[in-house]
């Protein structure tokens, strides 16, 4: 087999691979996406594992903004906690609960460093629905810098939907 036919091959499989991985319906939220850590180039990172759900944002060195909305439909959010949040200053990270705990804004800047998310849901079989952006004045969706699940899918959507509970 050639150089050629085996590069060629190699691109359609990760084509498919990629296709698979982008759909929401097929989007598997389990494990810590690769390349979450601080300093990273600037990404979300949605993963669920044994001690519930983490939603982090990184850069690697310039400062930007990121919003989002997160919901339960069918449950509620217990355990809601912050991760790496600054509270004062201009870099001063937010995020509020809804008082029926099926709803959470947030609001982070983060420089060179992780801001995040961890919380738990509980129902019988929830759905998450993520509503995330990039961007001071003009927020905008980007997928390829959202970072789904162990194999790093990207969302087909905003808002895009995953089950609380795994696969």
């Amino acid at each position: 087999m050639s150089t050629l036919s085996r590069r060629l091959g190699l691109a359609v499989l990760m084509m498919y691979i990629a296709g698979a991985a982008s759909a929401d319906g097929q989007i598997d939220p389990r494990g810590k996406p690769m390349g979450t850590h601080e300093g990273a180039v600037e990404r979300y990172a949605v993963w669920q594992d044994e001690g519930g759900w983490h939603v982090r944002t990184t850069t690697k060195e310039y400062e930007h903004h990121f919003r989002g909305v997160i919901e339960v439909k069918g449950g509620e959010f217990v355990q809601v906690r912050g991760y790496k949040l600054e509270h004062k200053g201009p870099q001063r990270d937010l995020f509020i609960e809804g008082p029926e705990h099926h709803v959470i804004n947030f609001d982070f800047s983060t420089k060179g460093s992780v801001d995040g998310l961890d919380f738990r849901v509980k129902g019988r079989e929830p759905k998450l629905s993520f509503t995330l952006t990039i961007g001071e004045k003009e927020p905008k969706f980007e997928p390829g810098r959202i970072f789904i699940g162990k194999m790093g899918a990207h969302p087909s959507s905003n808002p895009f939907e995953v089950p609380a509970h795994g696969k």
